[in-house]
């Protein structure tokens, strides 16, 4: 069978018995997502990589040069997919003259978007395509009908899924248990049920003194420098180097990370802290796209007493009483102006 490692092979073209044929570059993609749901073990990256592997070996006009992976990305988009974005960038580069995947699924979900690559940017570009079981090869354009009607069936597909994982979701959090990644700043998830949380008696000490502080007429700015002087680690890099997570915000790892005023008002603001599990925050406008919406106040899930409080309900809503009066003479201050 054959082998390949990283590095770009330039095998131009074969012989058999005195017949020069043309020996296609091509590059190997496997992905694997959350919506392949029951089908992981089927779809799994190392069986996608054995059945490329045994289909190149047999197909004589074929050299592998490169697998590409994207383990954990949905079939959605395009855009967001690492190892996608490198073929595409070898593809221009003529490193590449062929992609071949399991099916058209690995390529993607949603048919617009699979459609174009297929019909457009592949063929625009002299890209050999080939989905294995779905008998794809637009090097003698074989099923590129069926190549059309898989796409729409994928995206279907993932509708259905995104519905179902939506509303299993949903019904876990109306259920006031947790189901997002990462437990908020001064909380721990509980090691024997990810769903719900513990006091990190640490972290919790510096949020009931984030509190305490705001009370005493201390502005959050300086709140947020007097913590940067006691160098207390802020939230992001607390979890990374005390909770030892692979956490990210959306500045990202290479941003400085210090407290600073949004950090404090988003402390001072969040009911978890009150011991209830406030979910539902934001949601997606389409499975199809990434962006999410804010969603309001009264539709968010909030189930009281699902942990030990930090703040007392009465410190909290103290807290928010006096947010409001800044806000209200902030704004009147405006329209003085």
């Amino acid at each position: 069978m054959a082998s390949f490692g990283h590095d770009i092979i330039f095998i131009v073209e074969i012989s058999f018995f005195g017949d020069r044929r043309m020996l296609y570059r091509m590059a190997g993609y496997c992905r694997l997502s959350k919506e392949d749901g029951e089908n992981r073990i089927s779809e799994s990256i190392e069986n996608q990589k054995k059945l490329i592997l045994e289909y190149v070996d047999k197909a004589g006009d074929m050299q592998l040069v490169r697998m590409y992976v994207d383990d954990g990305y949905s079939g959605l988009y395009f855009s967001n997919r690492p190892q996608f974005q490198q073929m595409m960038a070898d593809i221009y580069r003529g490193e590449i003259q062929g992609v071949i995947t399991k099916d058209i699924s690995r390529l993607g979900r949603e048919h617009i978007e699979t459609g174009h690559y297929i019909e457009r940017v592949f063929p625009s570009l002299g890209i050999r395509y080939v989905a294995i079981l779905d008998g794809v090869d637009s090097l003698c354009h074989s099923n590129e009908e069926l190549a059309q009607f898989k796409a729409l069936l994928n995206d279907m597909y993932s509708r259905d899924i995104s519905k179902k994982i939506r509303g299993t979701f949903q019904v876990q959090k109306k259920q006031g248990k947790y189901m997002s990644g990462f437990a908020p700043y001064g909380y721990r998830k509980d090691p024997t049920d990810r769903h719900r949380f513990l006091i990190d008696e640490a972290a919790a000490e510096n949020v009931r003194k984030i509190y305490t502080l705001y009370l005493e007429e201390i502005p959050v700015r300086k709140i947020a420098e007097f913590l940067n002087e006691q160098q207390i680690l802020p939230p992001t890099e607390y979890k990374r180097k005390v909770q030892k997570l692979s956490y990210v915000n959306r500045q990202g790892r290479d941003h400085v990370q210090k407290w600073n005023a949004p950090t404090i008002y988003n402390i001072l603001k969040n009911q978890t802290y009150t011991g209830a599990m406030v979910q539902h925050k934001t949601e997606k406008i389409s499975y199809k796209l990434e962006k999410c919406r804010i969603v309001p106040q009264k539709e968010r899930y909030v189930v009281e007493g699902m942990h030990e409080a930090i703040i007392s309900k009465k410190i909290f809503e103290k807290v928010q009483e006096k947010r409001q009066r800044f806000k209200k003479n902030k704004n009147n201050d405006v329209k003085q102006k």
